[in-house]
């Protein structure tokens, strides 16, 4: 049982993506809400909140894919 070295890079690819997004999403929705008591402007709630659903799918899936490398049954 070896571990699949190009899905292992594949999933290394998808969480280093989602670092970033990790930490931009949750300051634009803060900005946001900011944003929403000053000049009820929604923009930067609603990238903060879309960012924030990408970010979460994308660390779904390279946790995903990263543990399908270690435990494939592949041979």
């Amino acid at each position: 049982m070896s571990t699949d070295r190009n899905e292992l890079y594949r999933g290394l690819k998808y969480a280093l993506i989602t670092l970033p997004l990790l930490l931009i999403s949750p300051v634009l929705i803060t900005i946001g809400l900011k944003a929403i008591k000053a000049q009820q402007h929604y923009l930067w709630i609603t990238i903060g909140c879309i960012l924030a659903i990408i970010s979460m799918y994308l660390g779904y899936t390279s946790i995903r894919i990263i543990l399908n490398a270690f435990f494939s049954k592949k041979k």
